[in-house]
């Protein structure tokens, strides 16, 4: 995949030898770029498009895949929710990609939870990683009429990238206050994901490059179908990916196949006219 390759060292592999040199992991810009370009962020560095906050069709294939996969209809996961947590709380692509192996992971180790839990509880708890605004820090985490499950998938997917000591580390009262959930439910929907994980967090860096580029063709994909017309940069996502690849293989393998026959049927019915203009002249 051409986005490992930002990562990778001249022997093939992920190393983060010097790293504590770096204010950004290498090709980190590169990375940013890319998002920005086929998550549909913009290309304002620094207004209204920053990576802080999810963007409008990312929001969209959040939602839609949370109600996917925590079908129960208690609370179900809204994309104006989604959008006021993901301003609030400045949720960034990393953490939503992060949240998507989780949520695959569940589906393969405990389904059971899946199909108990709320899709706006399991947003929630996946997804948030940067630390939140003063103005949220400074309130006191009350209960509100928003979704409470919203909360744990995104506080644990923050805790894995941001651990005890950073200064991006969040609490979990903060948590609260962004997702109007009380410190005690809190504490018990992370209690409870993390058991149904099995703790397993760690994800390889692929496992990341493969969620962005499947993402990266659902925005594309969606985007396209809507407009009722495809981008340059949405048909190179598309193109991309191995089910396209092979879908216009097999059409250029049709359309030579074809050109070959009407090419045979002409140079035929060429002949065809030379030999019958030369049997009437020999006549």
């Amino acid at each position: 995949m051409e986005l490992t390759g930002l990562l990778l060292d001249e022997e093939g592999t992920f190393s983060l030898a010097g790293f504590q040199d770096f204010t950004f992991l290498p090709g980190h810009q590169k990375l940013s770029a890319r998002i920005r370009r086929r998550l549909y962020y913009g290309w304002d560095w620094e207004a209204d498009c920053s990576l802080e906050e999810l963007s409008s069709p990312v929001a969209d294939i959040a939602v839609e895949l949370l109600q996917k996969a925590a079908p129960s209809p208690i609370r179900r996961l809204q994309k104006k929710y989604v959008a006021h947590v993901s301003r609030e709380a400045c949720i960034s692509p990393c953490a939503m990609m992060l949240a998507l192996v989780y949520i695959e992971r569940l589906r393969h180790r405990n389904p059971d939870y899946l199909q108990h839990v709320s899709s706006s509880d399991l947003f929630l708890i996946s997804m948030v990683r940067h630390p939140l605004p003063i103005s949220l820090k400074s309130q006191e985490p009350a209960v509100s009429s928003a979704p409470p499950l919203l909360v744990p998938l995104q506080m644990v997917a923050s805790k894995y990238l941001y651990d005890e000591g950073e200064e991006e580390e969040v609490f979990n009262d903060e948590w609260g206050a962004a997702g109007g959930v009380a410190v005690p439910t809190l504490n018990a929907l992370e209690r409870s994901f993390l058991s149904a994980m099995d703790w397993h967090l760690y994800t390889d860096p692929r496992e990341i490059f493969e969620v962005l580029s499947w993402l990266e063709s659902c925005v594309a994909e969606q985007q396209g179908r809507r407009r009722g017309w495809y981008t340059y940069t949405d048909l190179c996502v598309l193109l991309e990916q191995p089910t396209w690849q092979l879908a216009l293989g097999s059409l250029c393998q049709r359309l030579v196949k074809l050109s070959c026959l009407l090419a045979v049927a002409y140079v035929s019915s060429v002949a065809l006219v030379v030999a019958s203009v030369a049997v009437i002249h020999q006549s």
